[in-house]
């Protein structure tokens, strides 16, 4: 890993949760807010999902792509089933554009609203003001924890993040 000045390593986090923050969680968001009830519905699940990857890559700088997605859902995410999301979201919709056993997906149902038999009910809105909540969890242990950062940094230096010049 590159030796950075405590001011570079600075700008880079900021580039890191400005990407996040204006790039990512803001299409989910925006693709979501259109008005069409259900239209986006997958392709904004599918971004989650990938946000979840990203995410998890940056937290703890490990090629382990199954191992990261769990373990990070397990720590930001505790209020679902890990092994399920890897499941149904992560491997199931965003490469096969299936879904598993585990989840049946919806938009504007809070959790509890309805029941299908053998599915748990996932509800878009819900979910993506969760991955708000692990972003902003996140963002703060970036600035206290020494080893977070530092991951941060390694996986920069990997994998980089998106710049839009305009």
């Amino acid at each position: 890993m590159a030796k950075y000045t405590t001011e570079q390593e600075d700008d880079i986090i900021f580039e890191i949760l400005h990407s996040f923050e204006k790039y990512n969680l803001r299409d989910i968001k925006e693709i979501n807010s259109k008005k069409q009830e259900l239209e986006f519905t997958i392709a904004v699940f599918i971004l989650c999902s990938c946000f979840i990857d990203q995410l998890s890559g940056f937290r703890y700088a490990t090629d382990r792509v199954k191992y990261r997605f769990i373990k990070f859902v397990r720590e930001y995410l505790p209020q679902y089933d890990a092994e399920e999301l890897n499941n149904d979201l992560r491997n199931k919709l965003v490469h096969n554009y299936s879904l598993g056993r585990y989840y049946a997906l919806t938009k504007h149902k809070p959790q509890g609203d309805f029941k299908l038999s053998s599915y748990k009910i996932l509800n878009l809105e819900d979910f993506i003001t969760d991955l708000e909540n692990c972003l902003n969890r996140y963002k703060g242990e970036l600035n206290i924890d020494h080893q977070i950062r530092k991951n941060a940094l390694e996986w920069y230096e990997k994998h980089n993040i998106i710049k839009l010049a305009f």
